[in-house]
């Protein structure tokens, strides 16, 4: 097999990784994202469904902020300290909303941005795979 045969495998391997990568990323702050819009917690224990779903969204951006501040990370640092500012905004809103001085609307806005981009990653990997 010729190198550059070999080279264009491994590179469709590596970018289907990271579509497969984004994709589960996607589908995470999907699924957290629309526990967070959906609990009302003026209904009958909707406060614990909130409470359910801000720690779990705070699970999420804190192993966000662990990607981002592991050396490995190739992300470039200008969006790397973009998303490191967002996992602490997010730590010190949860808290905010945990006590009852906040609600989680920022939250789920900060997170429909991530779905977006995450979104758009997956729409630039599906044109280079059908180039």
């Amino acid at each position: 097999m010729y190198a550059s045969e070999m080279a264009k495998r491994g590179y469709a391997s590596s970018q289907k990784n990271v579509a497969t990568e984004t994709e589960l990323e996607l589908k995470i702050f999907t699924e957290i994202t629309g526990r967070l819009s959906s609990a009302d917690p003026k209904q009958a224990g909707g406060f614990s469904l909130l409470a359910e779903a801000i720690n779990d969204n705070a699970r999420l951006w804190n192993l966000l902020f662990l990607d981002m501040t592991h050396e490995g990370n190739e992300l470039p640092m200008e969006l790397r300290n973009g998303l490191i500012y967002l996992a602490e905004f997010t730590r010190m809103h949860t808290a905010k909303v945990l006590q009852g001085e906040a609600g989680p609307e920022i939250l789920i806005e900060i997170n429909k941005s991530i779905i977006a981009g995450k979104r758009a990653q997956l729409d630039a990997h599906k044109k280079v795979e059908a180039a």
